[in-house]
């Protein structure tokens, strides 16, 4: 039984590692079953076996790569009781899983846009950062803010997206200024009173 299981872990982890190089080539690259097959040494049915369908196995390659970009020190970060702690280690988390391979999480963000079922996936990832940016702003957020917990987060959630950071990095600034700045935005957000009356309050 346990050495099945090992095999099975070590097929699934070559099928992840082949659709990762295929997504990382230069150029268009070919993500149909069959050349991942190919690419693993694996048939389609196996394929299916592990992952279930196409948009499952690119959801399963995005967890892979969040866990080799080790991304799980972001969860860390937030059992921090200091402010800059949290935020610092959050956002460097982040920005750290971005650009551990930027060219794939790029080509799967693209994917996203264009299938629904790949879409819907990723969105449940997402997820993740926008609970987590929304405990962050419910701990941390000053209450002198007339904008909304709700807004706050969200904002918090689109500096620390991987839109923000491939903008920031394909125009040529260096992971740790991406770091750097993003955390002193959150920042700013979380702390300082807003400088103009929202529309409701000047009613």
């Amino acid at each position: 039984m346990a050495q099945r299981a090992a095999v099975s872990a070590e097929t699934r982890g070559r099928i992840l590692k082949a659709t990762r190089r295929l997504l990382a080539r230069s150029g268009r690259a070919d993500l149909g079953l069959e050349a991942i097959a190919r690419a693993s040494g694996v048939s389609r049915v196996t394929i299916y076996n592990h992952f279930g369908s196409r948009s499952g196995l690119l959801e399963a390659l995005y967890d892979y790569l969040a866990t080799t970009g080790n991304v799980r020190r972001g969860k860390e970060a937030l059992a921090q009781e200091n402010l800059d702690l949290t935020i610092g280690g959050f956002i460097s988390a982040l920005v750290g899983f971005w650009s551990s391979d930027a060219i794939a999480i790029r080509r799967l963000h693209a994917m996203a846009t264009l299938d629904a079922e790949i879409g819907k996936g990723l969105a449940v990832r997402e997820m993740r950062r926008k609970r987590a940016a929304t405990q962050i702003v419910r701990r941390f957020a000053s209450r002198s803010y007339r904008w909304t917990d709700r807004l706050i987060a969200d904002a918090v959630s689109v500096l620390a997206s991987f839109e923000t950071y491939d903008a920031l990095a394909s125009a040529g600034h260096g992971r740790d200024e991406i770091v750097a700045v993003l955390s002193h935005l959150v920042r700013e957000i979380l702390l300082r009173r807003p400088a103009f009356p929202n529309r409701r309050s000047s009613r």
